[in-house]
């Protein structure tokens, strides 16, 4: 399910998921307690920059270009690794997906993320359940900079620099914690973030007052793309379909681009397209009069033999050089 499908369930299922929510949140909090008087030991690793991307609240909110963009500017410095989890995958391994520029595996082996970013960067991208066993890996690798995605929570290892990826408009959406809500962290998780970063769905170029530090930011479309990665004009009508966390944001941005979206289909996060998915999305697209079957990145990556097209985006953030300064 995308973010937009769990509200909708979370709206119905209000009350009786207000206890699970309490008894979550409470441990969440107990657990960052513990943490911050030192009673649970955080791993300390020498001779790496360690770099953690997360968030707040789950849902799509543009945690991955930012790490893209932090790995593509690092780069310019030394090696970087990135390292992502394995969901949605149940591989306990570490699994090497690419090493500067050479990529060895591809969804559904690995998760999509971790298979986009090695498309996007010469960093080596490795995907595991261990944290710790993928920095020690990346540390044979001679790398100067491990940047762990979807790291905020992952309190278990120090980081040389923290930063908060949020929602600029709904930085804590309604406040709750998982289940009944969208909270996976503790509020004033922000407060330990070296840097929090504000994506804007609006693309405003005010600061939040609600955070402190805020960077405001915004993905900028910046290019439609065929199937051999060749930039197109002249298209005028879409049928638009993707897999992510937040659906609304991908039609936003293809309107900005100047796209008349005759019709769309959404599917579940992370999802792995089957062979009757590309049949009924292209008889959807006959079925609207659309030119062309478009969708994110994301999902591109995993069909790239496919004849379907793919919009791509740029993290816009205010103040984006002096975080890159302060890592290194």
């Amino acid at each position: 399910m995308n973010t937009e499908e769990i509200k909708k369930i979370q709206k119905i299922l209000k009350i009786p998921l207000f206890v699970p929510s309490l008894f979550y949140g409470g441990i969440v909090n107990a657990r960052n307690f513990l943490y911050d008087k030192k009673v649970f030991k955080t791993s300390e690793f020498k001779n790496i920059k360690v770099i953690g991307v997360g968030n707040i609240a789950v849902g799509g909110v543009g945690k991955t270009p930012v790490v893209i963009k932090l790995a593509q500017a690092l780069s310019h410095t030394g090696k970087v690794c990135v390292i992502t989890g394995n969901y949605p995958t149940k591989d306990k391994r570490v699994n090497v997906v690419s090493i500067y520029g050479n990529v060895f595996k591809k969804p559904p082996e690995i998760p999509d993320e971790a298979y986009m970013i090695a498309k996007k960067t010469d960093a080596a991208v490795i995907s595991s359940k261990s944290r710790k066993a993928a920095i020690e890996l990346s540390i044979g690798l001679r790398c100067r900079y491990v940047i762990l995605d979807d790291a905020l929570h992952k309190r278990s290892i120090k980081k040389d620099v923290e930063i908060c990826v949020v929602n600029k408009n709904k930085p804590f959406e309604d406040g709750l914690y998982l289940p009944a809500g969208m909270l996976r962290d503790a509020k004033n998780s922000i407060n330990r973030c070296d840097f929090v970063i504000c994506m804007d769905k609006e693309k405003s170029a005010k600061t939040s007052k609600r955070i402190l530090n805020c960077r405001s930011a915004y993905l900028k479309p910046s290019g439609l793309f065929n199937n051999r990665q060749e930039r197109v004009e002249n298209v005028k009508t879409v049928f638009a379909f993707c897999g992510i966390g937040n659906p609304s944001g991908f039609l936003k941005n293809l309107e900005d681009y100047g796209l008349n979206v005759k019709g769309f289909k959404f599917f579940e996060d992370h999802k792995i397209y089957s062979k009757k998915d590309i049949e009924l999305l292209h008889r959807l697209k006959k079925e609207k009069n659309a030119e062309i079957l478009v969708t994110t990145y994301k999902d591109f990556v995993k069909m790239e033999n496919e004849d379907v097209y793919y919009l791509d985006v740029e993290p816009i953030i205010e103040g984006f050089d002096e975080i890159a300064e302060r890592i290194v």
